[in-house]
């Protein structure tokens, strides 16, 4: 049985935490704060719902996967079949019996939204685009989509083809994060092929606002959709918006989250990485207290027009115990209380960082011992909490 020991003096922050909503029109929004992982906007997540071409990010991600496990290249083309050739919407204007690198169908899928490269792509790695759609539900799962069906590579209409937009901003930052060099292309504004230019469709892309992806969306069903993420300083944003009502609502829509969302808050750094956040009593040491740092930055983001203090205390797990070295990681955390950003949400949140030793400390003489424990006993830094079974 571990016993609780918790750092009760509160380290007091004055800041703002409580933000005003963005009012938005659209069926379903999520806006998230990568840097932070915090929530601006939530507006029905969860719901699936008809993804138009903003499923083709799975699409991709399966191609992205499979380029880097070597089972195909760049270079290696793929037919295009009779059923690619003559798939309606969107289209990259492949030739039938025509063979096109991967990376040529991957341009075409990103830049000119492509049925036709989707369903290319999907019968070059599967055989079929059945079983293509197959293969991707059974891998969204896997990486934690958890609220998406497939039934095709296109996002055509499909009773059974849905995604949520959680997992539409899952799959975002997942497809940024670990294809970087792919994800590059999500920024380029045109694309030509046999001839024919087509411009990217992200309305973000023009606005210099930071955008440098990913994904628009449309059927009569799903309405007009955006799957964005976009980089301001050290912040970077992921958002999703659905079943807007023209081309000219969902950039209008898309402008006004970006610009909410960057300029309502501000990213403040409360610790940096290996800063010393306090002296801590530790035992059998050289001396009575060590001190512990902050093992990446803590960083809070803040609204600009209303203030509150966070609250921060240090959680240990179990005693600290001499020899200690620098860098040395604690079974414990530095815990910081703060409201959420939504203004909906009138509840506490707790965020949760990990702590480190910031110095070598090495044991003490015998008496050292003794003083040193006698001091831990003492000290009213710390209260027994309770019990972690």
């Amino acid at each position: 049985m571990a016993k609780l020991f918790i750092f009760t003096t509160f380290l007091i922050c004055v800041w703002s935490t409580i933000a005003l909503g963005f009012s938005t029109t659209a069926k379903t929004a999520l806006v998230i704060d990568n840097t932070t992982g915090e929530v601006l906007l939530s507006k029905d997540i969860d719901r699936p719902i008809p993804p138009a071409s903003m499923s083709k990010l799975m699409t991709l991600w399966m191609v992205f996967e499979s380029l880097e496990e070597g089972k195909i290249e760049l270079d290696d083309t793929f037919r295009v079949s009779k059923k690619a050739w003559k798939k309606g919407g969107s289209k990259m204007f492949l030739r039938e019996g025509e063979s096109v690198k991967i990376e040529d169908l991957i341009k075409g899928v990103i830049i000119q939204s492509g049925n036709d490269a989707c369903i290319v792509l999907a019968e070059g790695l599967a055989g079929t685009e059945e079983n293509f759609a197959e293969l991707m539900t059974i891998r969204a799962k896997e990486i934690g989509l958890t609220n998406s069906n497939f039934k095709n590579s296109t996002g055509w209409p499909d009773p059974d083809h849905k995604m949520s937009s959680s997992d539409l901003v899952t799959l975002a930052t997942k497809i940024r994060e670990e294809y970087p060099s792919y994800y590059t292309i999500f920024n380029d504004l045109e694309f030509t092929w046999d001839g024919i230019s087509q411009r990217n469709r992200n309305p973000l892309l023009s606005m210099n606002l930071g955008a440098d992806g990913l994904k628009t969306g449309y059927t009569d069903e799903a309405g007009y959709g955006l799957i964005a993420s976009a980089k301001q300083n050290e912040r970077r944003i992921t958002f999703v918006i659905t079943g807007l009502k023209s081309i000219g609502q969902r950039a209008r829509e898309a402008k006004g989250i970006t610009t909410w969302a960057f300029k309502k808050f501000r990213l403040e750094t409360y610790f940096k990485k290996n800063g010393t956040i306090l002296e801590v009593p530790v035992w059998r040491g050289k001396k009575e207290r060590v001190k512990i740092s902050a093992a990446n930055h803590v960083q809070l983001l803040i609204a600009n027009d209303s203030k509150e203090d966070p609250k921060m205390h240090v959680v240990l797990k179990e005693p600290l115990i001499a020899p200690l070295k620098k860098g040395q990681k604690i079974n414990g955390h530095l815990v910081v209380e703060k409201a959420s950003l939504i203004k909906e949400n009138s509840e506490k949140k707790q965020l949760f960082f990990p702590i480190i030793v910031s110095e070598d400390l090495g044991r003490g003489g015998v008496v050292n011992k003794v003083r040193t424990n006698l001091h831990t006993l003492k000290s009213n830094f710390f209260s027994l909490f309770g019990s972690n079974k």
